[in-house]
């Protein structure tokens, strides 16, 4: 069952990733073409600002669920260092269930905002606006995803940084 989870968490990631890469090569892409339309044909394109805010917002939310997935959110590892390896240990698994906490009232209080906002439309494309603030719940699940499968990681007394071995790899 932990391998299993763990599996689902990795390939999570890396479609998390795919899913950023893309979303940021458009944001590029409109930002390029409001550049162009502004400054060359002399009017800026009134969509490609909104969509570039749009695809930013979610990226920024969903790398931080990669954050919590990959371990390469803020940590105190130079006070970690100093720890014995079961203080180490314990202390990974307690700052992963706050995590997971965290991604929980993400998720819940995200949702809760989509759910205020619903009917209302953007300015300039008109699309839902609550299509924007669900990056905040999907970035909660993700988290608790990641979060969960850190709780269940088999992990050493001596080694607490040490990944099971089906995670080796990278998203990359």
């Amino acid at each position: 069952m932990i391998g299993i989870f763990e599996k689902f968490s990795r390939r999570l990631g890396v479609a998390t990733g795919a899913v950023v890469v893309c979303m940021m090569s458009i944001a590029m892409i409109s930002l390029n073409v409001q550049v162009f339309t502004r400054y060359v044909m002399g009017q800026s394109a009134s969509w490609s600002e909104e969509l570039a805010m749009f695809l930013f917002s979610w990226s920024v939310l969903l790398v931080g669920s990669l954050g919590v997935r990959e371990k390469f959110h803020v940590s105190l590892t130079f006070v970690l260092s100093f720890a014995p390896p079961m203080f180490r240990f314990l202390i990974e698994k307690f700052l992963h269930l706050i995590t997971l906490v965290f991604g929980v009232f993400l998720a819940t209080s995200g949702m809760s905002y989509v759910e205020r906002t619903l009917g209302q439309v953007s300015a300039a494309v008109q699309y839902p606006v609550e299509w924007l603030h669900y990056s905040a719940p999907v970035s909660g699940v993700l988290i608790c995803v990641h979060a969960f499968a850190h709780l269940l990681a088999k992990q050493s007394f001596e080694n607490p940084e040490a990944e099971p071995s089906e995670s080796s790899g990278s998203l990359i």
